[in-house]
């Protein structure tokens, strides 16, 4: 059964991004083994930049927070799921943190820049914009999932909902939870 962990970066409890959550937690369920991880309730510091982690040759951090604690979880999924509101035409920033941290699976001496026990792993990002442009937005999207790529990730697909500002409104949008699907059958594939 495939290990897949699901990412939410929003605060708003009663938003859309938790609304996906719990929707692709039901249509995952019996078919895969999830995890959830919401940023929210997580102490996710951000990267030192010190390199303590370009020399111990196996992806980890020198900080004691609980993305430290993930690394192995995150080393060793098959997929992980990213939801998440747009904030000010970018990640939010607890998931800024989050990517940041991945720096600790570089490794400078590898073709590739990574030190990932798996390099085939797929992600997904679904993201959530009140206003603006989605298309913009998009770009802004699949450029910052490209960087997951040092963590193993190197297969990725993306979606941005534009007008989904009012909190559960996702749910009544049968395109964009058409492709919630569509992201959940590609990750489980």
């Amino acid at each position: 059964m495939k290990k897949i962990l699901i990412v939410n970066a929003s605060n708003r409890r009663r938003g859309n991004s938790f609304a996906l959550e719990d929707y692709l937690k039901k249509k995952l369920e019996g078919k895969a083994e999830v995890k959830t991880l919401e940023t929210a309730n997580q102490k996710v510091n951000a990267c030192l930049a010190c390199d303590a982690c370009k020399r111990q040759h196996t992806p980890n951090c020198i900080q004691k927070d609980d993305f430290t604690a993930l690394i192995p979880e995150i080393d060793s999924c098959d997929g992980m799921i990213i939801l998440s509101p747009v904030h000010w035409d970018q990640f939010p920033a607890q998931l800024k943190a989050f990517l940041d941290r991945t720096y600790s699976f570089m490794d400078f001496t590898q073709p590739d820049f990574s030190m990932a026990t798996r390099k085939d792993k797929k992600l997904a990002g679904f993201f959530c914009a009140g206003f603006g442009p989605v298309d913009v937005y998009t770009k802004m999207v699949e450029t910052n999932l490209k960087s997951f790529a040092t963590a193993g990730f190197t297969d990725y697909k993306c979606h941005v909902a534009g007008d989904a500002n009012v909190p559960g409104s996702i749910m009544d949008k049968p395109e964009d939870l058409k492709a919630a699907d569509e992201i959940a059958d590609w990750i489980l594939a």
